[in-house]
């Protein structure tokens, strides 16, 4: 019989997300700020909330950034945490609970993937990628019916993507991501570039001026959505990160894929990610299910 009641976390920079699954059903989330001071304080407030829940858990998972082995549930690079670097996670987590449990952990956009797979916009499809939006860029990868890890961990990096080797070793996310659109707009408008949202630059295409700003970098973004699609050729592409939630995103690219003269012969149907602020939660319990309890979830 499988597990009933999975605990999920979802870390991020500032806070903690947290939900119980029973039987597949999400309950309410919860928050907790990050501990960023030490691994033993991360392992602490996790074990708080596990111990404190009122029935028996079943087991535990974590959506977590950066590199993770998850042959050996280690964090080869834990993003914004160092305390977390090269640190056996899952193990160490177990020893810090009052009754120990089975421990997941996945990387988060893989777990933003399981999430589309699972009950979003990429249900029912064999073949898919999702590419995050943010201050970088990042992204997953989905081949025949399950995520694609890499070698070492580190499939779906595609803010690592050289896209203009002419001007030094730049990548995607010097190009592409929310940083260049807020510095452009920072230095055009001669503002401070902290105090711009690059979500609000898309609310403001009335504006030649931001109009310009923003189909450049909107040009960026496609190119590297159309060399990942030329190399995987997969059923969709996915859109996330917290930029995606503007509606006027996905014509903006889809109109800068359209002015690249080869897109005719790779035309993809390009999506945004159905799930936002619990994609982590959905896919790190999806995660759990498929890898420790082997269970087809639907």
């Amino acid at each position: 019989m499988g597990a009933s009641r999975v605990l999920a976390f979802d870390v991020g920079l500032h806070f903690i997300r947290y939900s119980l699954f029973v039987d597949g059903r999400q309950g309410m989330p919860g928050t907790i700020a990050t501990p960023v001071d030490s691994a033993e304080s991360f392992y602490r407030a996790l074990a708080a909330v596990a111990d404190a829940q009122r029935d028996p858990i079943d087991g535990i998972t974590v959506s977590f950034p950066g590199f993770i082995d998850t042959v050996r549930q280690r964090a080869i690079t834990a993003g914004p945490l160092p305390a977390l670097y090269g640190r056996t996670i899952g193990d160490e987590l177990k020893r810090h609970l009052d009754r120990p449990v089975p421990v997941w952990m996945e990387n988060d956009a893989n777990c933003a993937a399981m999430a589309e797979y699972l009950s979003g916009n990429a249900r029912n499809l064999r073949d898919f990628v999702l590419v995050t939006v943010d201050t970088g860029i990042g992204g997953a990868v989905f081949l025949d019916g399950k995520i694609h890890r890499g070698r070492d961990w580190r499939a779906g990096e595609f803010g690592m993507m050289m896209v203009n080797r002419g001007s030094g070793y730049l990548s995607l996310h010097d190009y592409a991501s929310t940083t260049p659109l807020t510095r452009d707009y920072a230095e055009a408008f001669g503002v401070p570039e902290e105090a711009v949202v690059a979500g609000s630059l898309l609310q403001r295409l009335d504006d030649p001026q931001v109009q310009r700003i923003v189909e450049r970098w909107a040009d960026q973004l496609a190119t590297g959505i159309f060399n990942v699609i030329t190399v995987l050729d997969p059923e969709c592409v996915l859109l996330g990160g917290a930029i995606s939630r503007e509606v006027t995103l996905l014509p903006l690219v889809r109109e800068a894929l359209d002015r690249i003269p080869y897109w005719r012969d790779f035309r993809t149907p390009i999506k945004r990610c159905r799930h936002s602020g619990n994609a982590g939660l959905i896919g790190a319990y999806y995660a759990f299910m498929t890898e420790v309890m082997n269970e087809t979830v639907a």
